[in-house]
């Protein structure tokens, strides 16, 4: 028999309405534009040699073609930078660190256990990396694509009600935009 959850204990905070906060915790949009800018330029001479050294390297590529996509797409704001930059530094980790389950929901049970809002968030990373690099992966158990999708946002935006980190909100806020973003950059890669 399986247990029930219950959610109502998560913590429910509201994103910081003073700019000065946002700020902080979110960056400065002007920043996040020359770095995006400059992260373009980078895309020609990444054209010509693609030589990985590190992991580092491979966050940086793929930085640099989030924030093209980014760019392009017209969607210029602090949080789809933030997300990009986050996402960039997801990807890269993952070559070096798989998910000891790919299995979102496992995370949900092991928060509840012992109450790490870190599980929370390695479950909403796992459901990003289904959505948006492996979509096949969401055929497996009896959820759907739609199922990681609003399993993911959840588990992001109470990760964020934990921990109040901002990148969370944003991750939650833009889930799908982000997924598609990044399939659109792993398309661009081949």
């Amino acid at each position: 028999m399986n247990k029930v959850i219950d959610l109502s204990t998560f913590k429910n905070k509201q994103l910081p309405k003073n700019t000065r906060e946002n700020h902080e915790k979110g960056g400065d949009l002007t920043e996040l534009l020359k770095k995006a800018t400059i992260l373009r330029q980078e895309i020609e001479e990444l054209k010509e040699t693609v030589v990985i050294t590190d992991f580092a390297g491979l966050r940086r590529i793929f930085e640099t073609r989030l924030s093209a996509i980014i760019l392009k797409t017209k969607n210029i704001e602090v949080d789809f930078f933030l997300c990009g930059s986050y996402i960039a530094s997801l990807l890269a980790e993952i070559g070096n660190n798989v998910p000891e389950s790919w299995f979102a929901i496992d995370y949900l049970f092991k928060n509840a256990k012992s109450n790490n809002p870190n599980d929370l968030k390695r479950g909403a990373n796992v459901c990003f990396l289904i959505c948006s690099v492996f979509p096949k992966r969401s055929q497996i158990r009896c959820m759907k694509y739609k199922d990681y999708q609003a399993l993911g946002r959840g588990l992001y935006y109470n990760y964020y009600g934990q921990t109040g980190k901002a990148i969370a909100y944003f991750m939650s806020k833009q889930f799908q935009p982000m997924v598609e973003i990044t399939k659109e950059c792993l398309r661009e890669l081949k």
